[in-house]
């Protein structure tokens, strides 16, 4: 339940242009709505909220109350693409088109409310559901991806000698790792478990390497220095699947690439390496 059009509200109540701001006062009160699109034959003029109504005078026509330009969203959007918009513009809904024409609302709590299900309380980054479904956006999209499974080495040792709040704080430093060293629209990471973590990347797969090379041995770095030392047994997986269109067939040669990574950590585990390759 990540797109857009499975939380939208639908069908829209809508006012057009030349009617009231007292109408469109009543109109909202009456269908219990905090914003009305302004649709003028089928095309989307404008938005008009119940903030709009408190600052314009009653007999005044919606043309001149609405907001315009309107920020709108598309049915198969994601919803972190739209609760990164609702964030730009400050905004508290926005409608909902499909071929330009308005199909829904979506306002921000109901965006909030998933996203919360998208985000690991602990650390505050993303989990698992967020990550295949970006994955798999990428590919749809025809870029090549490069995945990486961090596994921290004897986790649940740490945890039975120091305790779960040390646990706790190392993994927040791993955290920090990542969000001080990854590029923003190119590099994508979750908690995927307790104690592991998976990147995805569109770097081509010799530049990711370097890269996962580099945090791994910041968060052994980093970690020694937060009081909390931990290091990393990571599997590095990618090639080529930039011919996936289909939704389906994407979601599935993600949950490959994740699993290859999975084996390829554990392999790196077992022969006491940071990291494996693992060509697919």
């Amino acid at each position: 339940m990540y797109n857009v059009k499975e939380i939208m509200s639908s069908p829209v109540f809508s006012i057009t242009s030349g009617k009231s701001v007292l109408q469109a006062a009543e109109y909202m009160h009456e269908h219990k709505v905090g914003g009305l699109p302004v649709i003028e034959g089928e095309n989307l003029v404008g938005i008009i909220t119940s903030k709009d109504v408190r600052y314009h005078h009653h007999n005044r026509l919606v043309a001149d109350s609405m907001s315009n330009p309107v920020i709108s969203c598309n049915d198969d959007d994601k919803i972190w693409e739209v609760a990164a918009l609702l964030h730009e513009y400050k905004i508290e809904r926005m409608p909902v088109l499909k071929n330009d024409k308005v199909v829904g609302i979506i306002t921000k709590s109901n965006v909030m409310k998933i996203m919360g299900q998208l985000h690991d309380s602990l650390t505050g980054i993303y989990n698992s559901g967020y990550i295949y479904q970006v994955a798999s956006k990428l590919l749809s999209e025809g870029h090549e991806i490069s995945v990486a499974l961090f596994d921290v080495n004897d986790f649940g040792q740490i945890n039975k000698k120091y305790g779960h709040l040390y646990g706790d704080r190392c993994l927040k430093q791993i955290v920090k790792v990542f969000k001080d060293n990854l590029e923003t629209n190119c590099d994508f990471v979750c908690r995927y478990g307790g104690d592991e973590f998976v990147l995805v990347s569109i770097k081509k797969m010799s530049s990711f390497e370097i890269m996962v090379k580099f945090i791994i041995d910041l968060i052994s770095i980093n970690t020694i220095k937060a009081g909390v030392p931990a290091t990393v047994s990571v599997g590095i997986c990618g090639d080529q699947r930039k011919y996936a269109r289909n939704e389906v067939k994407c979601y599935e040669i993600v949950e490959n690439l994740i699993n290859r990574a999975s084996l390829a950590s554990t392999k790196a585990k077992i022969n006491n390496k940071s990291y494996v390759v693992e060509i697919c």
